[in-house]
């Protein structure tokens, strides 16, 4: 019954290990300096149909669909 805990515990230790070892998938960053704009742009396909921003002291703002694949962009004011 022991060496099955072990087996066990050892496959459980290297199923985290493998985990923790995948990418972030984050947002990048913003380029240092300065007040941003910060716009969440949401795709279909290569189609913009969504956009969310926020930044350079104004109110935020959205339009369109705000889901599915998007990216992040950093445009300075």
């Amino acid at each position: 019954m022991t060496f099955k805990r072990r087996v066990l515990a050892a496959v459980l230790a290297a199923g985290v290990l493998a985990v923790g070892a995948t990418p972030a998938h984050a947002i990048p960053p913003p380029p240092p300096g300065g007040d941003l704009l910060i716009v969440f742009s949401y795709y279909s396909g290569e189609q913009v149909i969504g956009q969310r921003w926020f930044g350079c002291g104004q109110p935020p703002g959205e339009w369109g669909v705000l889901e599915g694949p998007s990216k992040v962009f950093f445009t300075p004011c």
